[in-house]
């Protein structure tokens, strides 16, 4: 890395900057593939997924018990019991035996239940009349055709695989897209590994988060080592569509990650003039973007939302960030010399300020989102924020 690369690496831009250089670089969208809908767990949907058929298709029984032909104004409390109702059809006045989610037999428009039907000397009696249409499913009741299942980049879990299957959509286009997540710090081992030195607590839980959208991977922990580092990241760069590395991002003697970064690639953003946001970073691999954040979890949360879910918009080409405009519950004064990241939990409608830190984890479970506030003002109560909210 040259000096003059490793002093764009370590830049603070304003946000709005380093927000245009990422909506300049020419990211490539995930590209589609159709699968089987077993196949299809996890990942996000390419498109919109209508029915092409309304469910059930004709009207079907909602109960064991016996279909009934209810004539027009009839309040008969007896029916003639026939055997081959449900393959000759059936006249006004009888009634056969039927299951759950049969198809009702021809001429049948009412359901009797089991436990409320007497069955004597052939006939079949019930105590109350009955009214037309009794616990019948009618065509479209469960799905109507050209119903929405599932919109363009909702991830597919069971529920939808099951509604899916139910319509009979047996395939489906999806975007698969791969992330590896990678911590740094010789200080650190992987949750599984032996010994005493504390556990990596962020690089699992980005790779959990990561999933609601993609085949994300945990990589382990990686030593200080800017030349391992960088072959780690550019073997990386050859199997995923983004990585994602944690801690190493600041500017101290151990701090290799963006050094690493420029070794094989190049550094888009290398920082802004945010507190919190602040080391957090972008960069480029063999054209795949690189995620740098910083080692502290709430640096590394914020930062993935800001930087992370604005990456994964453009790669699957849906939204993901969501925001709210709340009053403060309380007043907020900044007195950092920058501007500054503040956490707030909503309630009842308001937004109440969390005191933070950036290893504040019991802030941080507590909080519904975040904002930037600008240095040197003073927000009094009332005064409405733009909250990003965390994803959950």
């Amino acid at each position: 890395m040259s000096a003059r690369t490793s002093a764009e690496a370590y830049s603070l831009l304003p946000l709005a900057e380093a927000r245009a250089r990422l909506d300049a670089l020419r990211i490539p969208t995930v590209p589609i593939e159709t699968v089987c809908v077993l196949s299809a767990m996890g990942r996000r949907a390419a498109t919109d997924v209508r029915t092409q058929r309304p469910l059930p298709r004709t009207p079907t029984s909602a109960m064991d018990g016996y279909a009934v032909a209810l004539a027009p104004g009839s309040r008969s409390l007896v029916f003639r019991l026939v055997r081959g109702g449900m393959r000759r059809g059936l006249r006004p006045g009888d009634a056969t035996a039927i299951v759950t989610g049969a198809k009702l037999p021809r001429g049948a428009n009412s359901v009797v239940r089991r436990e409320i039907g007497l069955v004597n000397h052939g006939a079949l009696v019930i105590r109350t009349p009955l009214r037309r249409g009794a616990d019948v499913h009618e065509p479209g009741e469960s799905i109507p055709r050209g119903f929405r299942l599932i919109r363009r980049g909702a991830p597919i879990d069971g529920y939808a695989i099951s509604a899916l299957l139910a319509s009979g959509i047996t395939r489906i286009p999806v975007q698969h897209l791969r992330v590896s997540v990678h911590a740094t710090g010789s200080e650190l081992r992987a949750p599984g590994e032996p010994g005493r030195r504390p556990l990596d607590a962020i690089g699992p839980a980005l790779t959990a988060l990561l999933n609601r959208w993609a085949d994300a991977r945990y990589a382990g922990v990686l030593a200080d080592d800017p030349g391992a580092i960088a072959q780690r990241l550019r073997d990386a760069a050859r199997r995923n569509q983004l990585l994602v590395t944690i801690g190493g991002s600041s500017v101290g003697p151990r701090d290799f990650t963006k050094h690493a970064v420029g070794r094989v690639g190049r550094m888009v953003v290398g920082g802004t003039r945010v507190n919190v946001l602040k080391r957090a970073g972008v960069g480029l691999v063999a054209g795949t973007p690189v995620l740098v954040l910083p080692g502290q979890i709430e640096s590394a949360m914020v930062a993935f939302h800001e930087y992370g879910l604005a990456l994964l918009e453009r790669m699957l080409g849906s939204p993901l960030k969501e925001f709210a405009e709340l009053p403060l519950a309380r007043r907020v004064r900044v007195r950092h010399p920058m501007d500054s990241t503040y956490l707030f939990e909503e309630r009842h409608g308001r937004a109440e300020p969390l005191d933070w830190g950036i290893s504040r984890y019991d802030a941080l479970v507590r909080a519904t989102g975040f904002a930037y506030l600008a240095h040197g003002r003073s927000y009094p109560t009332g005064a409405t924020i733009r909250l990003q909210r965390f994803v959950r």
